[in-house]
């Protein structure tokens, strides 16, 4: 019997050829998610079925016009016709009452694309609500998709798992919602005043602006629309960085009715740590925590004693 010796040299590397292994990045997901994208998958994959289907029957129709109108077939699968409209041609008979199949056709290929954007847009849609990232959406590109083109839903899993550059959901949800707060509460280059701790409150200048139109007609403090998205990133960034939460929302301020705020009293939070807050006139927002080391330290964690201003 022929034996084969290997020196300790020539031995393979055997830990190197496990770290090469590639993970796919459906493994990244849960059981959970894959469930979802496969039953989006399958419900696509039903109505593509059927828009390919009439798709085919007024194709077929079409066709016994391809001589006189000389038209085309676009990349898509639209019809592509000079005069579009224009099939009378001086005949003296009826034929211009008849169905036509072209616009169906061109719907039809709209519908195809509309349901391949609303099936990405799910996909992304789920881990982006689930996860708390924000994955951008992939554009579509309706001039291309041709008719019976099936997505499958491991394309959208790999545009996520891409977006975590190797994070985790948790850690890359930590990390958007630390930029979205920053840059909601960082002081403009003109400012004169930052994020303050002061013993067991918070101060934040310029957060919110009320609209001066319900002000004066109706003296509300009507929050203006174009800051209630402020509203939602900084109760976000106050829920983290006081609970570790990555799901605060302004439904954590109880009582609160965003068209006619009480700049007068101190609301009640639903947070532990943080305990209430405050609306000012000026564009001010306080918070109160539960004493001063909570306060302390929501004030470092949300990275706001490295904030500076501008100098003049």
């Amino acid at each position: 019997m022929q034996t084969t010796t290997t020196k300790a040299g020539n031995a393979p590397d055997l830990l190197s050829g496990i770290l090469s292994v590639q993970v796919r990045n459906e493994d990244k997901i849960t059981e959970q998610d894959r469930l979802y994208c496969q039953n989006q998958q399958d419900l696509l994959y039903r109505t593509l079925d059927r828009i390919d289907r009439w798709y085919a029957i007024f194709k077929e129709e079409a066709e016994q016009y391809r001589e006189e109108r000389k038209f085309h077939y676009e990349e898509n699968g639209k019809v592509s016709i000079r005069d579009f409209h224009s099939f009378h041609n001086g005949k003296e008979d009826y034929s211009h009452n008849e169905f036509k199949p072209f616009d169906l056709i061109n719907d039809l290929v709209d519908k195809n694309r509309n349901a391949n954007v609303n099936f990405v847009g799910r996909i992304i849609s789920y881990f982006n609500k689930t996860y708390n990232v924000s994955v951008p959406v992939p554009v579509i590109d309706g001039k291309a998709l041709p008719m019976g083109f099936r997505p499958v839903y491991e394309t959208y899993v790999d545009a996520v798992i891409e977006h975590l550059g190797g994070k985790s959901f948790r850690e890359t949800a930590e990390e958007e919602l630390l930029n979205r707060f920053l840059k909601t509460v960082r002081p403009s280059c003109w400012s004169k005043v930052k994020p303050e701790l002061r013993k067991d409150k918070i101060t934040f200048p310029d957060i919110i602006t009320f609209d001066g139109f319900y002000q004066e007609n109706y003296n509300k403090n009507h929050i203006h629309y174009n800051y209630r998205s402020n509203l939602e990133i900084f109760c976000e960034g106050i829920a983290f960085g006081a609970d570790d939460s990555i799901h605060g929302s302004s439904r954590m301020v109880i009582g609160l009715h965003e068209d006619d705020v009480d700049v007068s009293r101190w609301y009640d939070l639903t947070t532990a740590n943080a305990e209430q807050i405050k609306f000012y006139k000026n564009r001010r927002i306080d918070i109160r925590f539960k004493d001063s080391a909570s306060a302390e330290s929501c004030f470092k964690r949300l990275r706001l004693d490295e904030i500076t201003l501008r100098e003049n």
